[in-house]
């Protein structure tokens, strides 16, 4: 804490993993894996509060995610690796709370599933090479009198793979920047909450997911539609 305004932070972990393992794949094929791994993490961060209100920050972070046993099993032997910025804006006082972040998350070789599940029914991934996620988050928490709150959010986001090759018609191809399967672009929520006694609560759930793809390719086959769903739950204490 440089004052009381300014704040700084910083970690720098190491991660070291070794992948050793001799068997049969269940395709009854001898799997031999003799792979180490070592990651380094920096992570840093800057924080400034304007006023009791306000606050302001940026950070930024890398991170290493390395292959499980079902992906050396398909042939994936490269590790993932992301550097993540970060800035955002938080808002709070007594009876509203506002939080926004925008991020940009840069990978290489981002584990992603392909849509396709192995005879077992294990989901199938591959690396993408470049890749990127740009997006904007937004919550709030806005207490709307005694008994009210209202809790919206929303996610909205571009999820790209950058340059993808893939086979198509015997040939590997360029297709340009594809979606990132399984990677909607909108993401929306609110919880709104009606406190009737001290023991009886109302909560009105809503979530929309938008249209997103089962891979990577674009192919419209794939596409999940989009979907909106509400809930309603009722919680009652007994003292």
């Amino acid at each position: 804490r440089l004052d009381d305004r300014w704040q700084i932070c910083g970690r720098l972990p190491g991660r070291f993993v070794s992948h050793k393992t001799t068997g049969l794949t269940d395709q009854k094929v001898t799997l031999v894996v003799d792979a180490n791994f070592v990651f380094f993490n920096p992570k840093a961060g800057v924080t400034f509060r304007a006023n009791q209100n306000h606050q302001l920050y940026f950070s930024y972070g890398r991170a290493h995610r390395e292959p499980r046993r079902q992906d050396f099993e398909n042939g994936i032997t490269q590790a993932e690796r992301l550097d993540d910025f970060e800035l955002g804006w938080r808002y709070n006082s007594p009876k509203t709370k506002i939080n926004t972040n925008l991020y940009y998350m840069l990978y290489n070789n981002q584990l992603v599933l392909t849509g396709a599940l192995d005879d077992v029914g294990n989901p199938i991934r591959q690396t993408s090479g470049e890749s990127f996620r740009l997006g904007l988050e937004v919550e709030a928490d806005l207490q709307l009198g005694d008994q009210w709150r209202l809790q919206p959010n929303v996610a909205i986001s571009a999820n790209k793979n950058v340059d993808f090759v893939a086979p198509l018609n015997g040939e590997l191809v360029n297709l340009g920047n594809t979606n990132i399967s399984y990677s909607p672009e909108l993401i929306a929520g609110n919880q709104l909450t009606f406190q009737a006694t001290s023991d009886l609560q109302l909560n009105f759930l809503s979530k929309y997911v938008g249209e997103q793809y089962m891979g990577n390719i674009d192919s419209e086959a794939s596409i999940l539609e989009a979907f909106f769903v509400n809930d309603l739950n009722v919680v009652y204490s007994l003292r």
